[in-house]
Parts: C-alpha cells; sequence; structure tokens
C-alpha cells in the first residue's frame, strides 16, 4: 500500500542522511532540549529541567555549539501511524502521517540547551495546564528565540496535508538588588481534532501566551515575592468553532518564605478575566487561593505542591456561578543515578470545547518512569488519567492513556525515538467513547 511505500522511503532517507553525517560534530553539544545528567523525557508542563550553564561556559570561538553556542539549527523527522485518526466513536480512519520540522533556536549568551520546554492547552484558563515555574539562573540576563514549522503529510487524507508553525522566546534578567524580570511568549498556528465523536475533521487555531514574571527576593534569603501577568488569546478559522475565540488576563501575587534550607512555603493569589470573542454569556471571572511547598532538597528531588480554592463567576445570570477544591502537583525524583520518576496532578475549571456546556472541572494525573539503559540508550514508560465533568450538559469523560517509549543516541547530535501510545476515552454519552493507537518513529538532528 501506498503509505507502506511512504513509510518505507522514510527510513531511506533517515539511513542516508546517518551515513552521510557518521563522524561529524563528535565533540558537540546535546540534542535540542535534552540533558546530559537526566533521563530524556517529557516533564510537568510548565516545568523546565534545563539547568543555567555557569557563566565561564559563555560566547566561545565556536559560536555553533563546543562551548555553548549562540546558533542551533535542527530537523525533526517523524512517522506516526494511528488507527483512530479523528477520535470518533464509530467510522474511524486510520492513517500514516509524516512530519518534517526545521528549525532554529539562538541563546544570547551562549547557551547548549533550550530554555522553553511548555506547551499551551486551549481549553485552559491563561492557556497553562500547570503553572510555569521561573526557573533560576545566576546569569545577569538570558535571551532565546526559536521558530519552526512543521509540514504534515497525510497518506490517505491528503487533503489535510499542512503547515504548522510554532515560534517562542524568552528575555531574564536579574538586578544585583536581588529583583528579577523573566518573560515568555510562546505562538502557534496549527490545528486540533473536533472531538464530538462524529465530525472527520480538524479545527485550525492561532494562539500566542505572553506570560511576565516579577521577583523580589530579600536580602535575608528567607523571603521572595512574586508578581505575575499573562496574557492567553485563541482564535480559530472555522466557524464552528468559532464560539471558542477568546481572551485571557491573570494576574498573580505569590509570597515565599524558606522555612528550610531547601523547602519554602508560600501563600498565592490570581485573578483571571476570561473574555470571549462571542458576547457576555460565557464570559467569567476566576479567584484563586493557594497554599503550598516548593522544595529542591537534594539533587534528585524537587517539587512544587499548591492546595487552593477557586471560585468561578459568569457575566450571565442564566448561568450558575461554581466553585470547589483545587490542587497543582509538579515534582519530580530521581531513585538512582539512571532511574527518574516524574508526577504532575492537577484538579481545575476548563472552557468548554463543545457549546452544550458552560466549562468543566478537570481532574488529571500523569505518571512517567525514566530509565537509562546505557550511555546511548533510555526508556520511558507513561501513564495518565484525566476526569472531565462537564457544567451545564449532563456529560462526563474518564480519558486514559499509557506511552512506552525507548530512546537511541547514537551521536550528541543524532537521537531516534520509537513508540506507543493508547488512548481510552470513556463517556456517559456513547457518542464520545473512542479508543485510538499510535505508533511513532522520530529522528532528530541538531547542533
Amino acid at each position: 500500500m501506498r503509505y507502506h511505500k511512504n513509510f518505507i522511503q522514510f527510513l531511506i532517507m533517515v539511513l542516508f542522511v546517518v551515513l552521510l553525517t557518521h563522524g561529524a560534530y563528535a565533540d558537540d553539544t546535546p540534542p535540542v532540549g535534552q540533558s546530559k545528567s537526566e533521563p530524556s523525557s517529557s516533564i510537568p508542563e510548565g516545568q523546565s529541567k534545563e539547568k543555567p550553564v555557569p557563566e565561564d561556559e559563555g560566547i566561545g570561538s565556536d559560536i555553533f555549539g563546543k562551548q555553548g553556542g549562540n546558533f542551533h539549527p535542527f530537523v525533526i523527522f517523524q512517522e506516526v501511524y494511528t488507527d483512530n485518526l479523528f477520535a470518533t466513536h464509530t467510522n474511524t480512519k486510520s492513517d500514516f502521517i509524516t512530519t518534517i520540522a526545521p528549525g532554529v533556536w539562538l541563546a544570547f549568551p551562549a547557551n547548549r540547551e533550550k530554555l522553553l520546554s511548555i506547551d499551551t492547552t486551549t481549553t485552559s484558563p491563561g492557556g497553562l495546564n500547570l503553572s510555569r515555574i521561573k526557573p533560576e539562573t545566576t546569569r545577569r540576563y538570558q535571551s532565546y528565540f526559536l521558530y519552526s514549522p512543521e509540514f504534515l503529510l497525510y497518506s490517505d487524507h491528503s487533503s489535510l496535508d499542512h503547515v504548522n508553525h510554532k515560534a517562542e522566546g524568552l528575555f531574564q534578567y536579574n538586578l544585583s538588588s536581588g529583583l528579577s524580570f523573566d518573560i515568555i511568549d510562546i505562538f502557534h498556528d496549527r490545528e486540533d481534532i473536533a472531538g464530538n465523536g462524529i465530525i472527520d475533521t480538524l479545527y485550525r487555531y492561532k494562539d500566542n501566551l505572553l506570560d511576565l514574571v516579577a521577583t523580589y527576593a530579600a536580602p535575608s534569603g528567607k523571603f521572595k515575592f512574586e508578581l505575575d501577568y499573562s496574557n492567553y488569546d485563541i482564535n480559530y478559522e472555522d466557524l464552528a468553532a468559532s464560539y471558542r475565540n477568546r481572551n485571557d488576563d491573570s494576574f498573580g501575587i505569590s509570597a515565599f518564605y524558606q522555612f528550610w534550607p531547601k523547602t519554602s512555603l508560600f501563600v498565592e493569589y490570581n485573578f483571571a478575566d476570561i473574555d470571549f470573542d462571542g458576547g457576555t454569556s460565557t464570559d467569567s471571572i476566576e479567584n484563586r487561593y493557594y497554599a503550598g511547598a516548593t522544595w529542591d532538597m537534594t539533587a534528585n528531588t524537587r517539587g512544587t505542591l499548591k492546595l487552593g480554592y477557586i471560585q468561578k463567576d459568569f457575566d450571565a445570570p442564566t448561568i450558575e456561578d461554581q466553585d470547589g477544591f483545587s490542587v497543582e502537583l509538579q515534582t519530580q525524583h530521581n531513585l538512582t543515578p539512571k532511574r527518574g520518576l516524574q508526577i504532575s496532578g492537577y484538579r481545575k475549571f476548563h472552557e468548554s470545547d463543545f457549546g452544550g456546556a458552560s466549562t468543566f472541572l478537570s481532574s488529571g494525573i500523569n505518571v512517567a518512569l525514566l530509565q537509562r539503559f546505557s550511555e546511548k540508550w533510555t526508556g520511558t514508560f507513561d501513564v495518565s488519567f484525566e476526569k472531565n465533568e462537564y457544567k451545564g450538559f449532563d456529560r462526563a469523560d474518564d480519558l486514559f492513556g499509557i506511552g512506552p517509549a525507548v530512546r537511541f543516541e547514537p551521536r550528541k547530535w543524532l537521537i531516534f525515538d520509537l513508540g506507543y501510545n493508547y488512548y481510552l476515552n470513556d463517556s456517559n454519552i456513547t457518542t464520545y467513547d473512542y479508543e485510538a493507537n499510535q505508533i511513532y518513529f522520530r529522528a532528530t538532528l541538531s547542533l
């Protein structure tokens, strides 16, 4: 079949590239986003696993990366097979999807690790499912920019061929007075699945997240204060999904007290103004109150836990206001030098992804086990569960996912990933039930 031929051609192309570049850049930096010191896998959303590079590893004579690098080009080749392309209950469609994603990221001063590992969530107020944790750095300033187009080619649904775009930037500045600023901007032009169990279509959208964090650390080292502002804007091209277009403004303030040398307690308040383009019927504001702890006890254990309460008030008097308990967890523990465990969890309100409901309460947990078998081979095993309870419509979904994967890194500039994902959505409305199996192979070349 045609998709089998495409997959074979893809493997031959990757093999050719490997043979052509064999032995080159032997002393170059790690692949994009991968750390030498940690197993390679996904990390809790909003948290970066990259560590700052000491000042003496800054700009050198070779700007392409031997001592850090300002300029880091990369290209990703990926082949995915899915047996349920549109996540439908019946009449499922399978396909092979080829992705070619060239790109480049820049860092000034030089840095040898990608500085952002964040993705947006379209239904989450403010665009982030988990809070962004500002990374610590010893540098006076750091800037970073990435751009990458993604060319997606479908074997059996060629009418869906398209190009996605991703751009992101970061700027950090630290003053000797203890005041620091951290600003990021993330832009996507991409698509998501209709997700109503029936329609075989993808909805294209553009979203942009701007997030600014200002931090003041007291000279005593015991107290720290943070102010946060973010703006998230999302717009769908398709009229059928235009009711989801909105703009979110969020403000937050936090106060930290260092209770133990590596552990801080904090209180936090957040306010969010959620403004839909279609009018005031689903506009709302959220008040969020949290208390929690953040820890970095040893090189092996770090994390953040937040417990709190959310009040969601709608502008329209016909929609019932909501409130409830909220939680957020992001933690990582290295069980051994070659084995790590990452856990993230949350409970919060999301904006509805279909017109019959005003919002939904989402509770989820993700557990990932990371294992380094040797210097070149690593593996991950990922399990997730999410429960979504819709308001204003009698619908409740339980989504289960599992994803084993293996990574081979024959060179520092070349990595191969092979993995499998299984998804099961169990809804009280049969139409929204679905199962999906995915197998993917990915090759990443980077400087």
